[in-house]
C-alpha cells in the first residue's frame, strides 16, 4: 500500500499517539499524586503514600490561611510584591535593550560587543555567584531586605529577556517604523505606541519566564532573607519539612496554593508564549 506523500503511515501515529500519552501521564503524575496528598492526613500519608484518600480532608487548606502561627498568607503576599517588582523592572529595561540591540537604525561602535556580555553572563553557573553576591549585598546595606532579592533576580533574567526580545524585533519589519518616523513620530512614540503592542508575544514570553524564575527562586532567597517576616512562598515551605518530624499533607497543601498561579498566568497566556517562542521557526 502507498502512502501519500504528507500522510504518516498508521503505525508512526499509533506510535507517536501513545509515545505521547505515556509522556504526560509521567509528567502529570508527580503533581496529582501532590493534589491527593493535599487532601489527605499526615498519618495516611506516613502509612502509604501512594494510596487514594479515604475521606477528603480540607482541614490542611484552611489551617493554611487560618492558623496565626502559620500565617501562610504572609508569605504569599511577600512573593506577589516581590515578583511584581522584578517584572517591572524586567520588562521595562529588557524592551528598552532589546529595541536598540535589535533594530539596525540604532547602530553603534560596540553594540555587538555589549550584546556578547549579555550572552556570556549566561554561561556563569548561577552557583559560583552565591558568596559575591551574599557578600555585595553586606556591603550595600541590603541583607535582608526585600530589595536584595528584587535586584538580584532583576539581574539573572535580563539577559535571556533581552536576548528574547531582541530577536524578536529583528522581525519586524523596517517600514513599520520607517514610515511612523516619515509621518513626524518621535522614537519614543514609535517604541511605546507602534513597536511595543507588535511585540506583545514577546513581552509575554519574558514576562511568563520572569514570574516563574522569580515565583520559585529559594535559594538566593534563604541566603539573604533570615527575617521570617520577609519570607517568599518557597522559603515558607520548608517549615513544614524538619528533621524531626514533617506535616506532609500541610506540605503538599502549601505546594499546590504556590502552583496555582503559575499555572494560572501560563494558561491565560499560553498561545502568546508558543507564538513567540517559534516566530521565524518557519522561515526559509
Amino acid at each position: 500500500m502507498s502512502v501519500r506523500s504528507g500522510e504518516r503511515p498508521g503505525w508512526v501515529t499509533v506510535t507517536v499517539s501513545v509515545f505521547l500519552v505515556a509522556f504526560t501521564v509521567l509528567v502529570m503524575y508527580p503533581f496529582l499524586l501532590m493534589l491527593i496528598m493535599s487532601i489527605r492526613k499526615t498519618a495516611d500519608i506516613i502509612l502509604n503514600p501512594l494510596a487514594l484518600p479515604t475521606s477528603i480532608h480540607w482541614q490542611n487548606y484552611a489551617q493554611l490561611f487560618a492558623d496565626q502561627r502559620i500565617r501562610f498568607h504572609r508569605y504569599f503576599i511577600n512573593s506577589v510584591i516581590v515578583t511584581t517588582a522584578v517584572l517591572a523592572i524586567v520588562l521595562s529595561l529588557s524592551s528598552l535593550a532589546g529595541y536598540g540591540l535589535g533594530r539596525k537604525r540604532f547602530e553603534f561602535r560596540l553594540r555587538s560587543f555589549v550584546f556578547t556580555l549579555f550572552l556570556l553572563s549566561l554561561m556563569v553557573p548561577i552557583q559560583a555567584v552565591y558568596i559575591p553576591q551574599f557578600k555585595m549585598m553586606i556591603s550595600y546595606g541590603l541583607y535582608n531586605s526585600r530589595l536584595s532579592i528584587i535586584l538580584l533576580y532583576s539581574a539573572l533574567q535580563l539577559s535571556m529577556s533581552i536576548m528574547i526580545l531582541r530577536s524578536y524585533f529583528q522581525t519586524i519589519p523596517a517600514e513599520m517604523e520607517e514610515s511612523a518616523v516619515i509621518d513626524g513620530a518621535s522614537d519614543r512614540v514609535v517604541f511605546l505606541r507602534i513597536m511595543l503592542p507588535i511585540a506583545r508575544p514577546a513581552l509575554v514570553s519574558v514576562g511568563l519566564l520572569s514570574f516563574i524564575g522569580s515565583w520559585n527562586e529559594l535559594l538566593q532567597a534563604l541566603t539573604l532573607l533570615s527575617n521570617p517576616a520577609l519570607w517568599t512562598l518557597p522559603l515558607a515551605m520548608m517549615n513544614f519539612i524538619g528533621e524531626r518530624s514533617a506535616s506532609w499533607g500541610m506540605a503538599a497543601a502549601s505546594l499546590v496554593v504556590g502552583i496555582a498561579p503559575v499555572v494560572a498566568v501560563y494558561l491565560a497566556f499560553a498561545e502568546q508564549f508558543i507564538e513567540s517562542m517559534t516566530v521565524g521557526a518557519v522561515k526559509g
